[in-house]
């Protein structure tokens, strides 16, 4: 059973930047100019990766799945494992940069071959599901709202840390966005929700990480071995009958690639068949982020012990 109260579950891990860290990040990247901003980074994630011997090692049993289940892959040949620790905390300096308008909207590029984002901009259409991970940094996605006016994002989040995290967002000058607790997804919250899909908004949730509690959980094959994926996305999505399309943004040659795709049409599940479409379609997500890690190796930020090496020994 996953449970928070576990300490090896992702949630029972302190984040570790604190309220403090999260202000001095703020500053940094308000005022620091780009050529001081990479030492202090390199400063600041050191500090972490040397008193990390946990998260070291579980990016370094990931580094190995990933080059066995996709050999041409190419690693760092030094120091892999600490340069995944930079990449995470350029991803972090660069969250508060998109807010701060330094990273903008024409610095994406995008990648759209299904054409999501004319669902996006029709105002007429039901709202939708983007379902994202902790690959790459979907945080500069957010800053899509701005772009599209009258487009209403509402945010699925784990844990009340997000919240700390969103609070110093918004000092370093992000507009405010809507925040749902998972944990608090209860029959009010469901019918707020399908109201809010209605009214054309749409949703996006994380699908790369297990419940802070209970067991809802699908066993899925990931880079070779077995690991548990949350079922909270795919339940949801059938519940709301709604289209759910994948998201994700990588760093590539220095900027920023937003990727969405069309994933799957809930719409027309019967109750019977729900869970084997929510495990197939749990493995189709598992397969389709195991092909966006091999495009950005160093960029997977599930720092927690995600196969469970640990726990079974």
């Amino acid at each position: 059973m996953a449970d928070a109260k576990n300490p090896d579950h992702w949630a029972a891990q302190n984040e570790r930047g604190s309220r403090l860290f999260l202000a001095i990040t703020t500053l940094m990247v308000r005022w620091l100019p780009a050529f001081l901003m990479q030492p202090c980074i390199w400063f600041v994630v050191l500090y972490f990766y040397i008193t990390a011997p946990k998260q070291r090692r579980n990016i370094a049993r990931y580094q190995a799945r990933l080059k066995a289940a996709f050999p041409d892959v190419k690693l760092p040949a030094r120091m892999p494992v600490l340069k995944q620790f930079i990449a995470f905390g350029q991803a972090i300096c660069d969250r508060f940069a998109v807010w701060q308008r330094k990273i903008r909207y024409a610095d994406l590029v995008l990648h759209d071959p299904d054409n999501v984002y004319a669902d996006i901009d029709d105002r007429s259409l039901r709202g939708q599901i983007l379902v994202c991970s902790h690959l790459g940094n979907v945080e500069v996605c957010r800053a899509l709202v701005s772009h599209h006016k009258g487009f209403k994002l509402n945010v699925l989040v784990h844990s009340r840390h997000a919240q700390a995290f969103n609070e110093a967002l918004t000092k370093a000058g992000a507009d405010e966005i809507q925040l749902i607790q998972v944990t608090d997804l209860d029959a009010s919250v469901m019918m707020e929700l399908h109201n809010r899909l209605d009214q054309g908004e749409w949703i996006a949730i994380a699908a790369d990480r297990v419940p802070v509690r209970g067991a809802k959980t699908v066993p899925v094959r990931f880079l070779g071995k077995e690991a548990d994926m949350p079922q909270g996305a795919w339940l949801l999505a059938g519940l709301l009958k709604t289209r759910v399309n994948t998201l994700f943004c990588i760093m590539q040659n220095g900027r920023y690639h937003l990727k969405l795709q069309r994933f799957i049409d809930c719409s027309n599940w019967k109750r019977g068949e729900r869970n084997a479409a929510v495990t197939a379609a749990a493995q189709s997500f598992a397969d389709r982020l195991a092909e966006e890690c091999a495009a950005a190796p160093l960029q997977w930020f599930n720092f927690y012990d995600f196969w469970k090496d640990e726990t079974h020994g």
